[in-house]
């Protein structure tokens, strides 16, 4: 058996060819494909390869030589460091066409392109994230508690006392918060923090593996009353997440575009981008290009985000989601908004025969809002809606091309048009949307 080959410590020069999806900048170095963090296409850099079983294959730029155009220096402190963006040194622009160069590539794969590519969509790029999972470590070696996202080797936790990609109302506390859990009793027994902002009102559920005393208790309060943050805390399952205040305020934020207002709970999923929800919104109604008398079918319709803009444009709304908590939710956001002709129902939507039993079972127009996993096997039963438009948003491309070829092949769909939503800035998250039609 040969010897590994040992890895060299010092630095070394690279040509890097090409971004890979994940952000990171792409090589050959020494007959092995080589990913670098930190480098873009088109760059000559010196690189270290990083070592671990986690890292193989993989090396950390350490200066460049030949920059790239799209270069941009960094707006945060811990970028490098912190797992959370991977894209901040490269250029707005330069990130929407890595993105929409990911979906095409991914339709590519399975021998589709869209007939037309629809304009990017981006909003603000700061202070934009109003969902997050921060992490929590009683760190010995440094004597304090630390709070911020994962480090890029995720055993450890970013020290960091400021983000640009948190609202401001939840950056500028990261160093209240590690000197608060500091003083607790379960200061070694608090994991991560959940963060869930609205337009008004920012929460924190603080995950407990102890049960907390009175003492810590007391501690919350009083943060949360000098802070004027809503806290929460969570000993369990979704099921045990508690107020600390009986009488928290209520999350919730506005479309103002169609007049609605939605509630939600601190783990109810949402959209991340406020301002990009809206440009997406926006979007998929004038795709469906709706008229007064078309019925729409939505499926996995969360909380009702998409389903009651369109209801504003339709005769009706037939909205199916699979958790029973947010199909409940979305009905009382109706009745909240006076919206009256759209139907929330609750159903598996991995099962072929989800509409079975539903009433007037064709439909004009469906919207498609799935997660990762994609839509695979709903995709029998869109077709036999009868819809002649579909609007497919995405948070997965690869997964989208994949029903796009069964939608296309199978269905007798036509992919008419594509593009990518920048819902995340300066990460490699890719969120999309696609116009499906047939004859």
């Amino acid at each position: 058996m040969g010897r590994k080959r040992k890895l060299p410590a010092d630095p070394f020069p690279v040509q890097i060819e090409a971004l890979a999806e994940n952000g990171r900048g792409l090589t050959q170095h020494e007959g092995r494909t080589l990913e670098v963090f930190d480098a873009l296409a088109g760059e000559q850099v010196n690189a270290r390869y990083l070592f671990g079983r986690r890292f193989r294959g993989q090396a950390q730029m350490v200066d460049v030589i030949e920059p790239s155009p799209e270069r941009v220096s960094p707006e945060c402190a811990y970028f490098g460091t912190c797992s959370a963006c991977s894209l901040q040194h490269l250029s707005a622009d330069g990130q929407i066409r890595h993105k929409q160069a990911s979906l095409l590539a991914c339709f590519e794969q399975h021998g589709l392109a869209p007939a037309r590519l629809l304009s990017p969509l981006q909003s603000t790029q700061w202070h934009y994230r109003r969902k997050a999972r921060l992490s929590v470590r009683k760190v010995k070696g440094k004597g304090r508690v630390l709070v911020g996202f994962r480090e890029r080797d995720s055993r450890f936790v970013t020290d960091m006392t400021t983000c640009p990609v948190l609202p401001e109302a939840v950056s500028r506390r990261i160093p209240d918060l590690c000197g608060l859990i500091e003083t607790m009793d379960a200061a070694d027994q608090i994991p991560q923090i959940e963060v869930s902002c609205g337009d008004e009102a920012c929460a924190l559920v603080l995950r407990h593996l102890v049960p907390l005393t009175d003492e810590d208790t007391e501690r919350l309060r009083r943060f949360a009353r000098s802070q004027g943050l809503i806290i929460m805390t969570q000993g369990g399952g979704p099921d045990s997440v508690r107020p600390i205040e009986q009488e928290s305020a209520e999350l919730s934020y506005r479309l103002e575009a169609y007049g609605i207002e939605y509630r939600f709970g601190t783990l109810d999923f949402i959209q991340v981008h406020a301002g990009l929800n809206q440009l997406m919104i926006a979007q998929a109604i004038e795709l469906l290009d709706l008229g007064t008398g078309d019925n729409v079918l939505e499926l996995f319709c969360g909380l009702g985000n998409f389903s009651l803009p369109l209801a504003r444009h339709c005769a009706s709304v037939t909205a199916i989601e699979g958790d029973a908590d947010l199909v409940s939710r979305a009905t009382s956001n109706a009745q909240l908004n006076g919206v009256e002709n759209v139907r929330f129902m609750q159903a598996d939507l991995y099962q072929p025969s989800v509409l079975e039993g539903i009433p007037d079972e064709h439909f004009d127009r469906v919207l498609l809002d799935p997660p990762r996993s994609g839509a695979g096997p709903v995709l029998q039963a869109v077709s036999d809606s009868g819809a002649m438009k579909l609007v497919y948003v995405s948070c997965n491309p690869e997964t989208l091309a994949e029903d796009a070829r069964s939608l296309v092949r199978q269905h007798g769909f036509s992919l008419v048009a594509a593009g990518v939503m920048d819902m995340f800035p300066h990460t490699a998250h890719v969120e999309s949307m696609a116009l499906f039609t047939r004859e």
